[in-house]
């Protein structure tokens, strides 16, 4: 049976009313999904902008502990660095010694210019220290340096703890791994310091030939005081060995020495350097085991070239109170290799600094300098450590420190020495 519907046949008319009814589904639906992806995706801009100023926040409020171990001017230095980073909220310092015996080091230092700039940069004073400029370099004794960051540290708003006659051991890094949050300990407790090994570092060194020869020697006068004086250089010397060798060692021409004497008027250092040669006059001072040989040239140095307001020195004082290498030998530098760790378990960053990370078996009286150098990267490493959250970036802030401390033993190696005697 047919029936007519405005001429249209029922399946027309049932398929025209099955299209409406799509239709006002599908817009229905679309309507929906319209609503459901607005929805969402506002969802999504909450929780990335939510997370956006939650990490903000929380990069901005990031801190951490500082623990320094060493008094001495390099540890006291990252300590006033620190102190003044917003990323620390807590310094602690140890201290084997006490703070009287601190504050009364005698030996003298001398920074140099590039140095001082730094140092400035931090708040140092050097019109309040009692020191000598001479020639950009500022001398003085590293008890009155010493003593000067000790009055300063608590004048920032970082708190700050200080535990004089406490020698860091096994013992105190239970309690840094016991302290809350992370923690940096920067080991600045010398050559010999056993901080970095009870934290589980690697004592291991290597040694790097800087390409010199070198001999010192000491002259302590009880009758002086501790007076800061500027430190003189004497290049191209020469000396006669006829006297304690055979022709064979005799003066070729080819050898000119530098000597260097510095240190302050009561305590007098000599530094002979010679670049390394194989040439009769240097096989002569390395291998003649008769001491008086080095004594006498250091003698003889000193009363020809000492300042002009010092008295000369006898050959009984000299027998009786020089200290003296025997004979020549090759200045090398130690650098540790492992110089900066992470151990998760405790979140505990550890870095060595100063001698405790890199030293050298001679003294020029600028020794501290390769140690300032050194703590120029630390203020970007406490905020890129501060701040590190993943392994990836955990391993830039330290691979950022290791390739700094090779870059400053690389540098010493090529211009350091030359730089401090013959320059």
């Amino acid at each position: 049976m047919r029936l007519d519907y405005n001429n249209k046949s029922l399946r027309e008319v049932t398929m025209t009313c099955d299209a409406d009814e799509i239709a006002r589904i599908m817009y229905a639906n679309t309507t929906h999904i319209s609503m459901y992806f607005v929805i969402t995706l506002s969802a999504v801009a909450v929780f990335v902008g939510t997370k956006k100023i939650f990490s903000k926040v929380r990069r901005e409020m990031a801190q951490m502990t500082v623990v320094v171990v060493g008094a001495g001017p390099i540890g006291l230095t990252s300590a006033l660095i620190a102190v003044q980073c917003k990323r620390v909220k807590k310094l602690v310092l140890y201290e084997e010694q006490s703070k009287s015996n601190v504050e009364r080091r005698s030996y003298q230092i001398a920074i140099q210019s590039s140095n001082v700039s730094l140092l400035r940069s931090y708040g140092i004073d050097f019109d309040n220290l009692e020191g000598l400029w001479h020639n950009g370099c500022f001398y003085t004794r590293v008890g009155i340096y010493l003593e000067y960051i000790i009055h300063v540290l608590p004048l920032y708003s970082t708190e700050v703890e200080i535990n004089f006659g406490t020698k860091f051991c096994r013992e105190s890094s239970d309690v840094v791994d016991n302290l809350t949050g992370r923690k940096l300990v920067i080991c600045c407790d010398g050559s010999t310091g056993l901080a970095s090994r009870a934290l589980g570092l690697s004592d291991e060194c290597v040694m790097h030939s800087s390409g010199i020869f070198g001999a010192v020697a000491a002259i302590e006068r009880n009758n002086q005081t501790l007076v800061p004086t500027p430190e003189k250089r004497v290049h191209n010397l020469s000396f006669d060995l006829s006297a304690y060798v055979s022709s064979a060692y005799e003066d070729d021409g080819r050898t000119n020495f530098t000597l260097k004497i510095f240190g302050n008027s009561k305590c007098r250092y000599l530094a002979l350097a010679v670049n390394k040669c194989d040439s009769n006059v240097v096989r002569a001072l390395k291998t003649v085991l008769d001491k008086s040989m080095m004594r006498n040239i250091f003698l003889k140095c000193f009363n020809t070239y000492k300042r002009s307001d010092e008295a000369s020195i006898s050959d009984s004082y000299c027998l009786n109170n020089m200290k003296f290498s025997p004979r020549m030998y090759e200045i090398k530098l130690s650098q540790r290799i492992e110089s900066v760790a992470y151990i998760s378990d405790c979140d505990l960053f550890i870095i060595t600094e100063g001698e405790a990370s890199r030293s050298y078996n001679y003294n020029t009286g600028m020794d501290i300098n390769i140690g300032l150098k050194g703590l120029t990267a630390l203020q970007p490493f406490i905020e890129k450590v501060t701040l590190a959250e993943t392994e990836h970036s955990i391993m830039k802030s330290l691979l950022f420190k290791m390739e700094h401390s090779d870059r400053i033993c690389t540098e010493f190696l090529k211009f350091g020495l030359r730089e401090y005697m013959f320059l």
